[in-house]
């Protein structure tokens, strides 16, 4: 459910770096459409695009951890590409979701006073 007041910003920013969690500190300040427009325009779109552009395909979830195993892979490089994406969408949702939860405390606060 949507907060009625404050939120706890640290509390939120650890659920932010939580897949499936992430979609529930959004939704807990009322920005979840905002959030999954944000995370599909900014992360996701380009990221598949990149790996089309430069590499022509995509890896499947797990394959990029197992192709790091053996250096030796022809995806050696595009999979280094998508472990290093990852940390930068988890620190992108991370980063916005804080923002969010600090701007919904604010007006909660200022509601609170009048």
């Amino acid at each position: 459910m949507p907060a009625n007041g404050p939120v706890n910003v640290t509390r939120q920013s650890i659920y932010a770096a939580i897949p499936i969690l992430d979609i529930y500190a959004a939704y807990h300040i009322k920005k979840l459409r905002r959030y999954l427009l944000l995370v599909i325009l900014v992360i996701v779109i380009p990221q598949s695009a990149m790996e089309f552009a430069v590499f022509g395909e995509m890896l499947d979830v797990f394959e990029p951890y197992a192709i790091v195993v053996d250096p030796k892979s022809d995806k050696f490089y595009q999979a280094i590409y998508v472990i290093l994406w990852i940390p930068a969408g988890v620190a992108f949702a991370v980063i916005i979701i804080r923002r969010w939860s600090i701007e919904w405390n604010s007006r909660a606060d200022a509601a609170n006073v009048k």
